[in-house]
C-alpha cells in the first residue's frame, strides 16, 4: 500500500469513526476481498451463505467499534483480528447445529439444473480435492494462501493485515503451494519449518 493510499485510509478511518457512513462503506468495500478469504479460511468449507453471514456481522461489528481503533494507520490488522474472532465464534455457534437437509438438496438441486451430471461428478471431485488439500494445510500456510488467492491482494497487503514480515509472507505462500501440490500428486510432505 502506497502512503497516499494509507494516508486516505487513515482519513476513511478518522471520518468514519466521525459517523461518516460513506467512508465506512468504502472502507468496508476496500477490504471485502481479502476479508472474504481470511472468513473462508476460519470456516473451511462451509456454504458461502455461512460467509456471508459472518461478513454481514463484522460490518456491523466495524460500525458500531471503529471509535476503538486508536491507531489510523493500524486498521488492516485491526480489522483483520476482529474478522478472525467472529469468524472463530460463527464457526463455534454452528458447529452445534445439525446441517439442515433442506438447504443441502435446494444447492444440490440449482447445482444440477445448471451442468451435466457426470460432468459435475468429476468438477466436484476434483474440487473437493484442491479444497481438502487447502484444508489440511496448517492454519498459518492456509490462511496466507487464501489471502493471497480470494483476490491476488500483494505480499506487503498481507503482511499488513497479518502484521508479518513480507519475507515471512512469501516462504509461507511458497510452502503452502508446494503443500497442496504435494497431497494432490500424492508426493510425500517434506517436513514444515516453524516459519
Amino acid at each position: 500500500m502506497s502512503s497516499k493510499e494509507r494516508k486516505n485510509e487513515s482519513a476513511l478511518v478518522c471520518a468514519g469513526r466521525d459517523g461518516d457512513k460513506e467512508a465506512l462503506r468504502e472502507l468496508l468495500e476496500i477490504h471485502w476481498p481479502w476479508l472474504k478469504g481470511l472468513v473462508y479460511n476460519v470456516l473451511g468449507s462451509r456454504s458461502i451463505s455461512d460467509v456471508d453471514d459472518v461478513l454481514q456481522n463484522i460490518c456491523i461489528i466495524v460500525i458500531e467499534k471503529i471509535h476503538q481503533v486508536r491507531e489510523p494507520e493500524r486498521f488492516r490488522p485491526w480489522l483483520a483480528r476482529l474478522a478472525q474472532r467472529e469468524a472463530w465464534a460463527w464457526r463455534a455457534r454452528q458447529s452445534r447445529k445439525p446441517a439442515q437437509l433442506d438447504e443441502i438438496m435446494a444447492e444440490q438441486q440449482s447445482d444440477d439444473s445448471q451442468v451435466d451430471i457426470a460432468e459435475q461428478v468429476g468438477l466436484r471431485e476434483q474440487t473437493e480435492k484442491i479444497i481438502d488439500a487447502i484444508g489440511k494445510l496448517p492454519e498459518k500456510y492456509r490462511e496466507v494462501f487464501l489471502l493471497k488467492y480470494a483476490r491476488d491482494i500483494t505480499y506487503a497487503e498481507i503482511a499488513e493485515i497479518l502484521d508479518l514480515p513480507v519475507t515471512t509472507v512469501q516462504i509461507r505462500l511458497v510452502r503452502a503451494r508446494r503443500m497442496i501440490f504435494n497431497r494432490l500428486t500424492g508426493r510425500p510432505s517434506d517436513k514444515v519449518p516453524r516459519t
